[in-house]
């Protein structure tokens, strides 16, 4: 999930700010007609209800959703502090972090630490779903069963490194498939479907939709950038997570997105699309997420998928209301 990204984006609600000018292109109405609520559900966002709403997922594999609510503060305060990262420790389940540096380097993962149950599962890893390597990577942790914890920390960090540089330098076709035995799991194929499927963004920005497919070939004038690795504690679990986020402007709106191009175990991959839309009273934020899960597909798939978006959608508000509730009681 995007936990810090969510945190960032509440972490205003309670903070003072004027009053905005409704822009006309495009509007909070337009943008949220086109994403699929009602002139109801429009009034209950402006009233300070978080709304919910299915998003059409891009495969079998796709937990989709879709979230409006409103800001009182500007859309540009709003992508700054996510850019910046500065509200990235209120989530509790964040335990470290780290931005990358250029074409980066070992320093950027020096403060990178995990458990050593943790390193000997990496050591131990096989084919299949329990976590999330390239056959190649199998091959380098299981060379290190002779060594200690040290070596395998540097494998771990190692191979962070180069699936970032890889992606860096090659975008969606620098990710290494995940090896599930027998067959693989194509994540680049699951972001470039994610990113197809933003048809909103597609409407009013075309040029960040091909910059999120072409990556880096294509780019969007003042666009914003930033690499980060990201070590989760998710109910006791040990995730490591490599994100791509960038923020682009048209007139006072603003889109931000957050791809996690890899995602060490739980789920495959995950892209986040938030819009944040001037209005009189502050911005509406309309945040789609595509999270793609392996465990969601075949038989049972589309109860598996419904469960998982209601499991989502109730977790992810819980989020916005519990830092609605922290900020405000500042």
């Amino acid at each position: 999930m995007t936990r810090w990204m969510v945190a960032a984006l509440l972490a205003a609600i309670g903070a003072l700010g004027q009053a905005q000018p409704v822009w006309a292109q495009p509007s909070a109405a337009q943008v949220l007609s086109d994403l699929g609520w009602s002139a109801a559900d429009q009034q209950r966002v402006l009233n300070g209800e978080f709304v919910t709403n299915d998003a059409a997922g891009a495969s079998d594999r796709d937990l989709a959703l879709s979230i409006a609510f409103l800001v009182k503060t500007s859309p540009a305060d709003l992508s700054e502090q996510i850019i910046a990262g500065k509200i990235l420790g209120t989530d509790p389940q964040v335990v470290a972090s780290g931005e990358f540096n250029g074409s980066g380097s070992p320093a950027d993962l020096a403060q990178l630490q995990v458990s050593k149950e943790t390193l000997q599962a990496f050591v131990n890893a096989r084919p299949g779903e329990a976590l999330n390597l390239s056959t190649g990577e199998i091959a380098a942790f299981n060379a290190l069963k002779s060594s200690g914890p040290q070596a395998a920390l540097s494998q771990l960090r190692q191979m962070l490194l180069d699936r970032f540089q890889a992606y860096k330098v090659s975008g969606l076709a620098g990710i290494a498939p995940y090896d599930r035995g027998g067959s693989t799991t194509d994540v680049a194929d699951q972001l470039r479907k994610a990113s197809n499927a933003v048809t909103v963004l597609r409407k009013y920005m075309p040029a960040l939709q091909q910059a999120l497919i072409d990556y880096p070939r294509a780019a969007v004038p003042g666009m914003r950038q930033t690499f980060r690795w990201v070590n989760y504690n998710i109910d006791g679990t040990t995730t490591l997570v490599l994100v791509h986020e960038l923020t682009a402007a048209d007139g006072a709106a603003r889109a931000v997105v957050q791809r996690q191009f890899y995602v060490s175990n739980g789920y495959n991959t995950e892209q986040a699309v938030a819009g944040f839309l001037p209005v009189q009273s502050g911005t509406v934020v309309a945040y789609t997420n595509h999270t793609f899960t392996d465990q969601v597909a075949g038989f049972g798939g589309g109860v598996k998928r419904g469960i998982g978006r209601r499991m989502m959608a109730s977790k992810l508000t819980q989020m916005f209301e519990t830092t609605r509730s922290r900020v405000g009681a500042q």
